[in-house]
């Protein structure tokens, strides 16, 4: 199988400031030991972050939310944050070349979402109506679209 993991937050801990880049990076619990047996398990592991997006380290403008005018563009502000962001996708790299090594392909950001069998995320839902996870009537009410659950008659939120 061939599984997108994320990095920050689901591999590693993510308790600490964003420019932070002198604490050091330390596994979730469990996490190491669980991708050593995925791929022991022979699947095919991607590394997918944000931390490769080409919208921070090439072109601001390849941000959808700025093609679009949801966001603005501000050049001064990417040009500055340019070496933050290229510092905290090295210390990526870095770390899982260190301490996993041979485990994950790289994704490089330049594909857009990867075809995958699997994401695993920590800011991910979980579609499924059958009570493997939300369905997309909790996520209307939930999140406003429903006020008063007629949606959807035939599914009730977990």
């Amino acid at each position: 199988m061939y599984i997108g993991i994320d990095f920050d937050g689901t591999i590693v801990s993510d308790d600490h400031a964003y420019e932070d880049l002198n604490t050091p990076l330390t596994f979730k619990p469990g996490a190491k030991e669980a991708l050593l047996a995925l791929k022991a398990a022979g699947h095919f592991l991607l590394l997918w972050s944000a931390r490769a997006s080409r919208a921070h380290l090439e072109d601001p403008t390849l941000d959808p939310f700025v093609r679009a005018g949801v966001r603005p563009l501000n050049a001064l502000r990417w040009t500055e944050r340019l070496p933050l962001q290229q510092a905290r996708f090295d210390q990526m790299v870095t770390f899982i070349e260190r301490e996993l090594p041979g485990v994950f392909v790289i994704d490089d950001g330049l594909v857009g979402k990867p075809s995958v069998d699997l994401f695993i995320d920590d800011r991910a839902l979980r579609l499924g109506e059958s009570g493997r996870g939300v369905g997309w009537h909790w996520i209307a009410t939930v999140y406003g679209a429903v006020e008063d659950g007629s949606l959807y008659s035939s599914s009730t939120p977990p």
